[in-house]
């Protein structure tokens, strides 16, 4: 990164996450003396060591007070007050520190000498104070034509980690890339730029990009969409995106395809359901993707959403669209939007019925991001068939002997075993409309298009004007998916919901390009 504090790439690179709501703030606090002056804050940031290296998130600003900063200068320049200050916030939780300031308008953001020796300087003193903490400096600036830069460094276990990636969660869901960033594709044009280079009419997408905008088609390329569940509704979505033009994909799904599968799976055959050792449904869907695309960059992930594993591997991602019908899923929800400023689209179906008739067919939409409530604050989590969910074998079957010997004592059974819950009633052509629309809505807050009507909504398209509800939303008194924003992994403890020890390890099926 420079001559004197090199970062090591090799080692891995971090991220950044910010909500719209709290880089708004932090802009207009940097730029305060632009164009020719610079000015910045220490901030607090949750954060997360990785498979790939350090995830930060930013909670907020520990703003200077007067006298913090040296105004006289044009440089940013902290007074021992304001470090002081710094040092007894990290003392007075678990959140790290760091520094962002601008450069002036128009100029680079590579540090300069007088930046090396501030990052050294704060680097080896809350070191001191929290050895095991990173510690970040970040530079921002504008370009005359508003055009934003950014680069920064992390200090963690005894070295410098390049900051590759700024994501933004607001009305859009936006990425940029460090100035400072060599992609180690660099040199490699992608099927995105070469049917750009031969003009929209011609390119796969082009339908798209006449309704949306070849920007629009440039940041589908550009992003990573995780998908959880990869069966009824997780199939189609990942259609649905890989040919929008979505390059990125992970995947996360830890059973195997079955008979009953074939009604409603997009991309599984026949040949797949009546093998005598049937593949991963994440297999099946890395075949399609690679048959629509064969650039695509896939990481499939044999496991669950709870497992650590699955955690690292969906904070490269820019969204998460949850297609399982499990209560432990959608309970994670809320805390990768709270905890980790992660936003999610959570898709439920339900099919209703009797006397021989279908009475209702509904479809939920659901969106998680920082500042709205969790699922347990929307009552949309089913406390016994969580439960149901987390226990092993051997608890399951202590729970029945417990209800039947109640049985034998005249008490009531259902405090031990409520039995297994029902198994939802799922069929391909409903699944295969909300799986659809959902990448639909996932499609417009990547590109910033459009977005859901409402943040949580249920439709039926057995009644009269689709029967559309929206769902009133607010936060549950003492909830931390309201207090706890951006602490990462420094809000481990306030989990909805952890893994259970008796579950099977993660297992990543691929993580490269062309299988």
């Amino acid at each position: 990164m420079n001559r004197r504090i090199q970062s090591d790439q090799t080692r891995g690179h971090c991220s950044l996450r910010i909500t719209e709501t709290c880089r708004t703030r932090l802009e207009t606090h940097l730029y305060r003396r632009y164009p020719e002056r610079e000015w910045g804050t220490f901030f607090r940031f949750g954060w997360r060591r990785t498979s790939w290296g350090v995830a930060l998130f930013f909670v907020d600003g520990l703003w200077p007070q007067s006298g913090d900063l040296n105004r006289t200068v044009g440089i940013v320049e902290i007074r021992s007050q304001y470090t002081l200050r710094a040092v007894d916030a990290l003392a007075a939780s678990e959140l790290g520190i760091g520094v962002i300031h601008s450069h002036p308008e128009g100029a680079d953001t590579f540090p300069s000498r007088l930046d090396d020796d501030m990052d050294g300087y704060f680097a080896g003193l809350f070191g001191d104070y929290a050895p095991d903490r990173p510690y970040a400096s970040i530079i921002f600036s504008r370009a005359e034509d508003g055009e934003f830069r950014f680069t920064g460094r992390i200090y963690v276990d005894g070295g410098w980690l390049p900051l590759q990636d700024l994501f933004t969660c607001g009305d859009a869901l936006e990425l940029q890339t460090c100035q400072l960033y060599e992609d180690p594709l660099q040199g490699k044009r992608s099927r995105f730029e070469q049917e750009s280079e031969q003009g929209a009419a011609l390119a796969t997408t082009a339908r798209l990009r006449s309704f949306l905008s070849d920007t629009a088609g440039k940041r589908l390329h550009q992003s990573t969409v995780a998908i959880i569940g990869c069966s009824g509704t997780g199939s189609p979505a990942v259609e649905v995106l890989v040919r929008a033009g979505v390059d990125k994909f992970v995947l996360v799904d830890y059973q195997r395809l079955s008979v009953s599968n074939l009604e409603r799976v997009h991309g599984s055959t026949m040949q797949d359901v009546m093998a005598k050792v049937p593949p991963f449904k994440v297999e099946a869907m890395m075949r399609m993707i690679h048959e629509i695309n064969p650039e695509a960059n896939v990481e499939a992930i044999v496991g669950n959403i709870l497992d650590e594993e699955v955690l690292d591997a969906l904070l490269r991602a820019d969204v998460v669209l949850n297609c399982t019908d499990t209560q432990h899923s959608r309970a994670f929800l809320g805390d990768l939007a709270a905890h980790y400023l992660l936003p999610s689209l959570d898709l439920g179906v339900l099919l209703e019925g009797a006397g021989g008739r279908v009475h209702a067919q509904v479809g939920q939409f659901t969106w998680f991001e920082p500042n709205l409530p969790c699922a347990f604050c929307g009552q949309m989590v089913d406390y016994a068939t969580l439960a149901y969910e987390m226990m092993s074998d051997e608890e399951k079957e202590q729970r029945r002997e417990a209800a039947q010997l109640a049985r034998e004592r005249g008490v009531d059974a259902d405090q031990y075993w409520r039995g297994e819950p029902p198994q939802l009633l799922t069929v391909g052509y409903l699944t295969s409309m909300i799986g659809s629309l959902g990448a639909g809505y996932v499609i417009g807050a990547l590109t910033g298009k459009f977005k859901m009507p409402h943040s949580r909504f249920q439709f039926d398209i057995n009644s009269p004007s689709l029967g559309v509800v929206e769902i009133d939303r607010l936060h549950g008194e003492g909830c931390s998916c309201a207090s706890k924003i951006g602490f990462a992994d420094q809000a481990r403890a306030d989990r909805s919901v952890s893994r259970p020890a008796h579950w099977p390890k993660a297992n990543k099926i691929l993580h490269h390009p062309n299988g």
